[in-house]
């Protein structure tokens, strides 16, 4: 009996095990492909913030870009084993670079901060002009009901 208690053990831990310690460790980006760090890219977006979610994600978007020009695996070897602000941090710096640089592509940016707010803005659902918004679909408060 004590057997069985102990091999029942033995699987808890091999089953329980890998998906506790991901959670712990899901704060920096893993994987020596380019396909491995996108599926950690998702595991590190899963606990972050709207706003920090769309910084991060256009700081990804934009390294993988610049990196896409120089290689093979340069994407990954770039981002393995950083954080989500290291990761911003660096986009910030190419970013900045480019934009004293006078390229072309970053002309309409005074700087980074100035890129993400018109990026937001360019992302946020517009409106129709003169639209009332939806009508309510529950009333608050339920009439006739004693």
């Amino acid at each position: 009996m004590k057997i069985l208690f102990a091999v029942m053990a033995v699987l808890a831990v091999i089953f329980f095990a890998p998906p506790v310690l991901k959670r712990f460790n899901s704060q920096a980006l893993h994987g020596s492909t380019d396909k491995r760090i996108m599926q950690s890219s998702k595991d590190v977006r899963h606990n972050m913030a709207t706003e920090e979610r769309h910084t991060f994600d256009e700081a990804f978007g934009l390294i993988q870009k610049f990196k896409m020009q120089e290689g093979e695996n340069a994407f990954a070897k770039a981002v393995d084993g950083k954080s989500p602000e290291e990761i911003v941090d660096i986009a910030r710096k190419e970013v900045e670079a480019k934009i004293a640089a006078g390229d072309p592509e970053f002309k309409n940016y005074k700087s980074w901060e100035d890129m993400l707010s018109k990026k937001a803005a360019e992302d946020a659902p517009k409106k129709p002009a003169g639209q009332q918004p939806p009508p309510q679909l529950r009333q608050s408060e339920r009439t006739g009901r004693e």
